[in-house]
């Protein structure tokens, strides 16, 4: 028997109960008389969709762990808003960052594969974080790093992602870290 349905249908014509009353024999009841729905035992952001709730906590907390259903969509709608509100955006994949803290906050060496008779060659890059928060226009109101699939990651690369926006106040950090 599942949870909700009526239990003894069989017999009733019409969706009328033995004692008169209308019966509901084909849907989920989604709440009881006791104040507990559907929604608290699944979540109530993932049945309805809360924006104001998104933009309050990325204000709020700065650094993010999301949980994305598998068919998708709820990502764009809030990479959409945060963009309408004046953020701008840094997008990565975990998988191949190397190191979240030398990649984002400081200047690191890139060593291309030299295929054979070639100098070994170093390169150079600026950290991404500044160089993207020094590239932001005067009316931006900030930078976000979201960064996908950082299920790979340990959980040293996610406390250094947390503290982030500490280390910059300008930035906010959403790690999408496995599918919900």
């Amino acid at each position: 028997m599942m949870m909700g349905y009526s239990s003894s249908w069989r017999g009733r014509k019409h969706g009328v109960g033995s004692r008169g009353k209308r019966v509901n024999n084909f849907g989920v009841k989604c709440s009881s008389n006791n104040g507990i729905g559907i929604e608290d035992f699944i979540g109530g952001d993932l049945l309805k969709f809360d924006l104001g709730k998104w933009l309050s906590d990325v204000e709020e907390h700065k650094a993010l762990a999301i949980y994305s259903p598998h068919e998708g969509g709820y990502e764009g709608r809030y990479l959409s808003r945060l963009r309408r509100q004046g953020y701008y955006f840094l997008d990565l994949s975990a998988r191949g960052l190397g190191d979240p803290e030398t990649v984002l906050t400081k200047v690191y060496p890139v060593c291309p594969p030299h295929i054979g008779k070639q100098p070994i060659a170093r390169w150079y890059f600026p950290p991404e974080v500044d160089y993207r928060l020094q590239a932001l226009p005067p009316n931006a109101k900030g930078l976000v790093v979201w960064i996908i699939e950082a299920k790979v990651l340990s959980k040293a690369e996610l406390q250094f992602l947390a503290l982030l926006p500490t280390l910059r106040p300008n930035v906010r950090v959403i790690a999408e870290c496995g599918n919900w």
